[in-house]
């Protein structure tokens, strides 16, 4: 029958075979049996002995051969390093199933085999040269891991400095609470208020590398609730106004935000929002700053709106790197952490980040995150007491090897009116124990003690003595991921350096019992 028109007569075998021979590929074809029908010369080079790449040889001689000459370094399900009798067993299944493998061969290339049945129950064979491609992507996931290694070199390195740093500022902020207590002039107070404001600020720096420490060791799970926004946005502003009328800025938060609520954690999305209005009011040197609440389908959208310089829009995603500062006048103290920590903690709530910027008008962050179910009543919130009630009295322990830290301690356990011993460390502790008027209430104690001793392994010891119920607080100044993830689990309170004084009479007013026991008086030794 005569082709039609348009239609060419079917090639000859030999240029078929002709053409693949000159694919760029490894073609080969094995028959039901699997003996090898054709290949062509892409495919023979990969064997020791290629005049032995013949029609009629068996897959597995070919295999055989392999292991002989060990051209294969690394097979894809030999993730572990050549094994020749698991080689022999894996390639051959694979073989059998037709499926894709990825192979090195022992001059560095990479093949990528695919295998396929075909109708008559034979298989076909095609192996691409993927080297390049290998070689980026090794590459790239190198320089992933580097990235990943000196990020936590990074960690490491910063949560050692600040521990060392920590440590007198802890002794300072307790003798500053302490001292406070006994002030008696406007003048005396009003200095005293300056120095807390420094303590505060360097307070929040160190704050700042805690909180990139605990999201590194991954201690920090969110628990997500309904929540209104009018407390946390009125706070906001009470808290930034301040701030704000000192530079001559306006900060308004428009009054229809506070009917909303949304689901989120309470104290997360306060640390981004803070760090929002923290850096509008910091980086804006006229106009104002305006929070404000907009519906976003069936989420909302929390924007934190600036007139300050305002930044390129190729900055918009380097401003959330650790350590970036913008440049310009408006920087001022910071280290550069407020954004990054606001782009992890909306990553964790799975929130999400927007940013509008330009130079010489302003900027806008946004925070978009779900609506609530219903709007909760907002909860009272009592102001804290300049002591805190229900210690006075007590009788507490504190170990600390820190002879400043100490003396400091004794100076604010005295204002507040409780009874304290002093330990420390484990040489001096049963001494200690033994002078004092019935066995402690609560302990306070230091994580690194000295000679091999750590807070972690001496709250047994303690509970051995006096019980499981025993209210233990352990203090450190290490925020090194590892330390993190071990204190996240020791099963009572943690507070880091510097030691804010409230926050610890808060923790042991919470922990002890609502009225001090009855003690015995001692007998006569």
């Amino acid at each position: 029958m005569d082709a039609g028109p348009g239609l060419t007569a079917l090639p000859q075998l030999d240029d078929l075979i002709d053409a693949i021979d000159s694919a760029a590929e490894a073609v080969v074809l094995w028959d039901a049996d699997d003996r090898l029908v054709f290949c062509n010369d892409h495919y023979r080079r990969f064997f020791g002995e290629p005049d032995k790449v013949r029609p009629g040889v068996r897959f597995d001689e070919l295999v055989e051969m392999n292991i002989v000459y060990t051209s294969i370094s690394e097979i894809s399900f030999l993730p572990q390093g050549w094994d020749p009798d698991r080689y022999r067993e894996r390639r051959i299944a694979a073989h059998r199933t037709a499926s894709d493998t990825f192979i090195q061969l022992r001059d560095g290339r990479w093949l990528q085999s695919r295998e396929r049945r075909t109708r008559s129950g034979g298989i076909v064979g095609i192996y691409s040269d993927i080297t390049e491609r290998m070689r980026t992507e090794l590459a790239l996931s190198a320089a992933k891991q580097a990235a990943e290694d000196a990020n936590l070199a990074k960690s490491r390195f910063l949560a050692a400095a600040s521990h060392d740093l920590r440590q007198p500022l802890h002794a300072v902020g307790i003798l500053m609470s302490a001292l406070s207590a006994r002030l008696t002039t406007d003048r005396q107070h009003a200095i005293a208020g300056q120095i807390n404001d420094c303590l505060q600020t360097v307070t929040g720096l160190f704050d700042a590398l805690l909180d990139i420490s605990r999201l590194d060791a991954g201690v920090v799970a969110p628990q997500p609730v309904d929540l209104p926004l009018g407390p946390l946005l009125r706070a906001l502003a009470r808290e930034f106004e301040p701030a704000a009328r000192a530079k001559g800025l306006g900060l308004t938060v428009r009054p229809e935000a506070g009917a909303a609520a949304v689901r989120s954690d309470a104290a997360m999305l306060g640390r981004i929002l803070r760090n929002f209005v923290s850096n509008a009011v910091k980086y804006t040197g006229r106009g104002r700053v305006l929070v404000g609440v907009r519906p976003r389908g069936a989420d909302l959208r929390i924007d934190v709106i600036d007139t300050g310089p305002g930044f390129d829009a190729a900055e918009a995603q380097a401003v959330f790197r650790e350590f970036h500062r913008l440049d310009g006048a408006m920087a001022e103290q910071g280290i550069g952490l407020g954004l990054a920590i606001a782009d992890r903690l909306a990553r964790l709530l799975g929130h999400r980040i927007e940013v509008m910027s330009r130079p010489g008008h302003g900027s806008r962050f946004s925070l978009i995150l779900p609506r609530a179910a219903h709007v909760p009543a907002p909860e009272p919130v009592a102001a804290a007491p300049a002591v805190p009630a229900g210690l006075a009295g007590r009788r507490l322990l504190l170990i600390d090897d820190d002879p400043d830290i100490r003396r400091a301690a004794a100076q604010l356990f005295d204002a507040w009116g409780c009874t304290a011993a002093f330990a420390a460390g484990a040489h001096d502790l049963a001494g200690v124990l033994d002078a004092m008027d019935g066995p402690p209430e609560a302990v306070i104690v230091d994580y690194f003690l000295g000679d091999g001793w750590t807070g972690a392994r001496l709250a047994p010891c303690l509970r051995a003595r006096f019980g499981d119920a025993l209210p233990m607080v352990m203090v450190t100044g290490d925020t090194s991921p590892e330390r993190l993830r071990e204190v996240q689990g020791l099963g009572f309170p943690v507070l880091h350096k510097p030691l804010n004084p409230m926050r610890l009479g808060a923790t042991l007013r919470a922990l002890l019992p609502s009225a001090p026991p009855q003690v015995a008086p001692s007998q006569p030794r």
